[in-house]
């Protein structure tokens, strides 16, 4: 081994080892960073035009963005965190009410018998024996199903009550991080643009689509759940469903899968209706059907549209992968590290594999 060697192989450890370091220390304040690190993907269009519009004015640019994006952002969710709180707290008390007394039972009962008189008899002709013969109790299973989620809204309330300041402290810091990703985020990327050892057109390719999927993903995933989350807790807020803020904050987290949201609404129908409030399961069917649904055929589409350029199926499973793996943010991770690898597998073709690309994207 040469001086030369030896000292490119000095260099590279080190770099290795403070990188490793680097990890270490901001490892801590990932959850902030990468959240700010989002929010300002959002809004770097609006960031782009301020500039502009101040002529160049980065300080004060990112100064007003950042306090428009906690009045229009963190400030209400951090009242709707407040208000799920406050619900989850009525809810606990509720079921204990349910698991304490004889209404579970008869709740269960009249579901069972709205059930039975429905069109959907035909499934509980099927299913109904099978029940019986495998020993299952309905009436039980619901008991010990409402005593399961008591216990686990007991805990999360728990959880939240020590988690307060912690949550203080990472929304401060969120807040600082925004700031300078709107004020110096342009010239970060630039520079780390300038570090990678590839071909500039590649660069571009990897830069590219890492923009157009994290932006589409990002922008299209939060703008459809927080519609459908607030159009359906809207519908039942109108028509006085228990505990809307809780259903609309399920629904927009469960419109982050397909369908998701329809689970949540078309339960509560089926519970106005087996209350008896036809009226009320008819319209809040009609809302769900046709706007809150409508909702995630329009609103996703037009906000993400081709630019993804990742395959649904990968699409649909990367996002359920990324959420098992890295928790919420996974959902946007996860089609970034795929809209990468895919951008290194083309490069790969054209370069290494002597392929051509080809004209139209997946």
């Amino acid at each position: 081994m040469t001086r030369q060697h030896l000292f490119a192989a000095f260099f590279f450890a080190a770099l290795l080892y403070l990188l490793f370091q680097f990890y270490v220390i901001f490892s801590v304040f990932l959850g902030p960073l990468t959240w700010a690190a989002l929010l300002a993907l959002v809004f770097y269009p609006v960031n782009e035009r301020l500039v502009t519009l101040l002529r160049g004015r980065y300080t004060v640019a990112a100064f007003l963005l950042t306090t428009l994006v906690i009045l229009v952002v963190m400030v209400p969710t951090i009242l709707v965190t407040v208000l799920l709180g406050t619900e989850s707290v009525a809810v606990y008390q509720r079921l204990q009410e349910l698991v304490g007394s004889d209404q579970a039972p008869a709740l269960v009962q009249r579901l069972l018998d709205w059930f039975r008189a429905s069109p959907l008899n035909q499934i509980w002709q099927h299913v109904g024996p099978r029940m019986a013969a495998w020993n299952i109790n309905v009436s039980a299973t619901a008991l010990k199903l409402s005593d399961a989620v008591s216990s686990f809204l007991v805990t999360q309330a728990t959880g939240v009550a020590k988690n307060a300041v912690r949550f203080v402290v990472n929304f401060f810091l969120t807040t600082i991080a925004l700031f300078f990703f709107f004020r110096d985020g342009e010239r970060m990327m630039r520079s780390l643009r300038d570090l990678i050892p590839m071909e500039p057109s590649h660069k571009n390719a990897v830069f590219s689509r890492l923009y157009d999927t994290l932006s589409a993903v990002v922008q299209g995933t939060l703008v459809t759940a927080a519609a459908q989350g607030f159009l359906a807790g809207v519908g039942f807020w109108f028509l006085d469903v228990p505990f809307a803020v809780i259903l609309g904050c399920a629904t927009a987290f469960l419109s982050l899968l397909p369908a998701g949201a329809a689970l949540i609404w078309i339960g509560v129908v089926i519970y106005l209706f087996a209350e008896g409030a036809l009226l009320r399961a008819v319209i809040l069917l009609v809302w769900g059907t046709v706007v809150v649904s409508g909702v995630d055929n329009v609103l996703r589409p037009l906000i993400i549209g081709g630019r993804t350029r990742i395959p649904t199926v990968f699409l649909f499973f990367g996002i359920l992968g990324g959420l098992q793996a890295y928790g919420f943010v996974g959902i946007f991770l996860a089609p970034a590290v795929i809209a990468i690898l895919v951008a290194f597998i083309r490069i790969y073709q054209e370069v290494y594999a002597g392929a051509s690309l080809p004209t139209s994207e997946a």
